[in-house]
C-alpha cells in the first residue's frame, strides 16, 4: 500500500466519508491503527494551532510500520489559516504520513491543498443502488 495518496473527500454530511476512510485505514494498517491514525473531526478545533501542534507533532512522530505503510491524518473542515499551515506539513511529511481531508464544499479549499491531493467525490446512492 505504498502508493496511498493524500485524499480530499467531497460530499454531503452523513454520506459516509469518515466511515470509508476508517475502513480503509483498518484495512491498510490492521493492528497498528491505534498509533498510526490521528482523527480530528468537526467538533475538534480546526484552526491553525491544531495543525501546528497536534497534526505536525503526530506527523513527525516515529511509528513502527511495515514497509510501504504510512501514518494517516483524518481531518474535517479546516479553516483557511489551518490549510495554509497544513500545506507545508503535507509536503514535508510525504514519506511518512498521508492526509485525508473531508469537506462538504470544495470551493472552501485553497488551491495549494487541492494540488497536493486526489479529490474523491461521494454522491448519495439511489434506493435502487442501495437494494442492489
Amino acid at each position: 500500500m505504498g502508493n496511498l495518496l493524500n485524499i480530499i473527500q467531497v460530499g454531503s454530511p452523513g454520506i459516509g466519508k469518515t466511515s470509508s476512510v476508517n475502513c480503509l485505514a483498518r484495512q491498510i494498517l490492521g493492528d497498528s491503527i491505534k498509533e498510526s491514525v490521528l482523527e480530528l473531526n468537526a467538533s475538534d478545533d480546526r484552526g491553525i494551532e491544531t495543525v501546528r501542534e497536534q497534526i505536525k507533532g503526530f506527523a513527525q512522530k516515529k511509528v513502527n510500520l511495515q514497509e510501504g505503510q504510512h501514518k494517516i491524518v483524518i481531518q474535517n473542515k479546516l479553516t483557511e489559516g489551518a490549510q495554509k499551515a497544513l500545506r507545508m506539513i503535507i509536503s514535508d511529511q510525504s514519506t511518512s504520513t498521508r492526509f485525508v481531508l473531508s469537506c462538504n464544499d470544495p470551493t472552501k479549499l485553497i488551491d495549494a491543498i487541492k494540488s497536493r491531493c486526489c479529490i474523491l467525490r461521494f454522491n448519495r446512492l439511489s434506493e435502487n443502488e442501495i437494494r442492489d
